[in-house]
């Protein structure tokens, strides 16, 4: 909540200074986010006018200008074309600072002296938002006349201190300026001033003007309306549009102006109709019907369904309600009759439609919070005087009120004995009551009791420990006394997923690779660019009913394309070879549309450029001996995404536990890459169920291996995995590891054929094995080779 600190002094007087107060509210629970001040850095730039101009003798387009600036005028040369004689603009004087640090010094422009420079709007940080002609491209020309020799930031409303306060979801009644100067009273003990809501005059009567019903009252308890006639509309007065810009709104028109500066000051947002385009004069509050449309004031058309809440009029929709007006009621130029809205509409209906249609605004955000039924009044009365003192137009008597009954302020009886206790303090009782009354409680005592009533603003405030809570933060956080911790604090060991993911991680880390993070959203065009067929499983995706735009309207079923955006993103800023890894969720429905929770898998991908399909391979076997997988099994094969000569996937005990490969050259041209990409991704909850739990050890060997190298021709298209099964199974008792050491195709070996050479090791904890023992495994291994696969032993 930004809070211009003048705009606060208007209500409550602070007699410390900007720094203490921020120290001060930070300790009664008010946290500050930062402190603004717009001027500063800045100084010696005053307010000028041009008394005469006149052109350079040397340069056609520059202008020698007798500039006043109060107690001088100085001699100053621009090249701006928007000066004329008679114009006020800021000066940055001799030795003055402009906000960008920039100093301004006297000097010469093509021989003639300049003691000076004109600023532009951008030259003083300044926007067309922040002040009229600021945007424009030039010097900026002020408007009025202000004195000469004025210090610009007074009148470009740069001398103003904005406090940003964070504000707990529970504390609604702070996202106002009177609701920050009430914690200002409550902190420094000092008297609050509450701005009038008079209105000195009354015509007519609202019910010439409008008629409200309400058939939703669920979801609207309370609906006020109050009428302006003879309407002027023009620009807000210069205090108004300063306070509104100070706290970051821009000013539009008086009218407007009123319901936005109301909103800030009371927290309470309204809404203002043109009553000439209220068809029917009649304001109705109702559910929206499914199908229903809407072109709200951004002159976007939304499509609504009946959870939502409307206000309409007897031709259709005029607003969608706590969230923004139709374009269709707006108020324009010519409007002649207003009509003020105030109400309470229900917060949790108001957050799920702003929600669902992507709609955040000052004044759903506020509603969605919740906001005092009791205010609605205050500040629809309070429009209404600021409307006659600023003779916007003349106020209607009356107002429409659909509310029936005032609820009761809630009522919570509690004892100084209750409070200390919970603190773990003693603090007197007159003390206690003291701190509840400056927070605007209404405290009793009767019998021993403290009966304390809670004003409409405090919503938060439920039961004794939210009293407690209130004496605490006005008594002072830094005013708890020091003491020794009590009680033990309990050890916390990771889980054995935990350590599972860690391992994988460290390993990964370990060899190089850098940890990714991305969000669990992808897009139809996501899955377009991997070349899914339309019936593809992956594209049955569960589509968000809010999404924070259309990159991120599905859930994601794969990895695969937020891993290549990342590794594109990071190809194109020149990162070289990468090496990416990220554990994730993806989100498979059992069911479209949903009929009950997807199956969510955790699951790794790596991503690897610079490199080649063995040595992701290569990774990917190091990821399996770190949680010490069982298993294993490759065979050829993949999804549509990879390149088709250079894809895998992979088993454990049968059970399919991923895939990798190159990704297709079309794949990756899609996503922007330009060369080889090679990713895999894994299955961790069928690793995790295939991992051996329990270690076991070996002695070191006492004896050396035997070793034996061969090599197989075998038809082309033999899968290497083939024969590491045929040698496994035919090895014997001493055969400790097969590993394939080489590929070779030629013509020498004969049309389709190929040579596959293993590298087999034998070895024995009993004594060092001779070939008598060695050599049945062998020839066992050749003959099983020949009789399954047609292989031969190449000499």
């Amino acid at each position: 909540m930004k809070a211009p600190l003048s705009w606060i002094k208007d209500y409550v007087d602070i007699n410390v200074d900007t720094e203490e107060f921020v120290k001060q509210m930070g300790m009664t629970g008010n946290a500050v986010e930062g402190v603004i001040d717009a001027g500063n850095g800045m100084h010696g730039v005053l307010v000028g006018k041009i008394e005469k101009i006149e052109k350079h003798p040397d340069a056609d387009k520059l202008l020698i200008c007798q500039v006043n600036i109060g107690k001088e005028t100085v001699q100053i040369v621009t090249g701006a074309s928007n000066v004329f004689e008679g114009a006020y603009i800021p000066v940055a004087t001799d030795g003055s600072l402009l906000p960008t640090g920039q100093e301004i010094k006297r000097g010469k422009l093509r021989g003639v002296p300049s003691f000076g420079m004109m600023c532009s709007g951008e030259e003083l940080n300044l926007t067309e938002e922040d002040y009229p002609g600021a945007g424009v491209y030039g010097i900026l020309i002020l408007q009025g006349e202000p004195e000469p020799g004025s210090d610009i930031r007074d009148i470009v409303g740069l001398n103003e201190t904005v406090i940003d306060f964070e504000v707990g979801a529970n504390r609604p009644d702070c996202l106002s300026i009177l609701g920050i100067a009430k914690e200002a009273s409550a902190t420094l003990q000092q008297p609050i001033r509450i701005p009038s809501d008079k209105v000195e005059k009354e015509t007519g009567d609202i019910s010439e003007y409008v008629k409200v019903d309400v058939v939703a009252e669920d979801l609207c308890p309370r609906y006020i309306a109050r009428a302006l006639k003879n309407v002027k509309i023009g620009p807000s007065p210069k205090w108004m549009q300063e306070r509104l810009r100070a706290a970051g709104v821009r000013s539009i028109n008086n009218i407007v102006d009123i319901t936005n500066f109301v909103m800030l000051e009371t927290g309470q947002p309204m809404h203002a109709f043109d009553a000439d385009f209220l068809r029917g004069s009649h304001i109705i509050v109702r559910r929206a019907e499914d199908g229903e449309k809407i072109v709200t004031l951004d002159e976007k058309e939304r499509d609504l369904d009946s959870s939502m809440l409307l206000i309409t009029d007897e031709g259709g929709p005029i607003g969608v309600a706590g969230v923004m007006g139709a374009l269709n009621s707006e108020i324009k130029d010519d409007t002649k009759t207003v009509v003020f809205e105030s109400a309470k509409f229900t917060y949790a209906n108001i957050r799920k439609t702003a929600k669902a249609l992507g709609l955040a605004t000052e004044a759903s955000m506020r509603f969605s919070k919740g906001v005092d039924e009791d205010n609605c009044e205050y500040a629809i009365n309070r429009a209404c005087a600021l409307a006659e003192m600023m003779g916007a137009g003349e106020v209607v008597g009356g107002m429409i009120d659909t509310r029936k009954v005032r609820p009761e302020k809630k009522v919570i009886v509690t004892t100084a004995e209750k409070i200390n206790g919970r603190l773990g303090m003693d603090i007197p009782e007159d003390a206690i009551v003291s701190y509840l009354e400056r927070v605007f409680i209404e405290v009793k005592r009767e019998n021993g009791n403290l009966i304390c009533t809670i004003p409409f603003f405090r919503g938060d405030i439920e039961g004794s420990a939210d009293l407690s809570e209130e004496v605490i933060r006005i008594h002072g956080y830094d005013n708890i006394p020091m003491g020794r911790v009590t009680g033990s604090i309990m050890d916390s060991l990771p889980t054995a997923r935990e350590q599972f993911n860690d391992a994988i991680k460290d390993t990964l880390v370990a060899n190089g690779y850098y940890e990714n993070i991305t969000y669990s959203f992808t897009s139809e065009a996501a899955f377009d660019k991997l070349c899914l067929p339309a019936d593809h499983t992956l594209r049955k995706a569960i589509r968000i009913l809010n999404p924070l735009g259309d990159d991120y309207a599905y859930v994601a079923t794969t990895l695969i394309p937020s891993m290549l955006t990342t590794v594109a993103t990071n190809l194109n800023r020149k990162s070289g070879a990468l090496h990416l890894f990220e554990m994730s969720r993806v989100f498979l429905p059992k069911a479209l549309p949903l009929t009950e929770l997807p199956d969510e898998k955790q699951t790794l991908i790596i991503a690897v450029t610079g490199g080649d399909f063995f040595e992701l391979k290569g990774i990917v076997e190091k990821v399996l001996a770190s949680v010490r997988a069982v298993g294993e099994d490759v065979a050829a094969g993949g999804e549509c995404y990879f390149h088709p000569g250079r894809k895998a996937q992979l088993f454990l005990k049968g059970e399919a536990a991923g895939e990798f490969g190159q990704i297709h050259p079309d794949v990756a041209e899609n996503f922007g890459i330009h060369e080889p990409v090679y990713i895999a991704q894994i299955n961790l909850d069928v690793l995790y169920g295939h991992r051996k739990q329990k270690l076991s050890f070996t002695q070191i060997p006492k004896y050396p291996a035997a070793e034996r190298d061969l090599a197989f021709i075998v038809p082309k298209d033999t899968e290497a995995r083939s024969l590491v099964r045929i040698i496994k199974k035919n090895g014997g008792k001493y055969l400790e590891n097969v590993e394939l050491f080489d590929i070779f195709e030629g013509a020498q070996l004969g049309e389709g054929l190929k040579s596959m050479a293993y590298s087999l090791r034998f070895r024995s904890m009993e004594g060092t094995l001779s070939d008598e023992q060695v050599g049945p495994a062998i020839d066992k291994i050749i003959a099983a080779a020949e009789a399954e696969l047609g292989a031969k032993l190449r000499s």
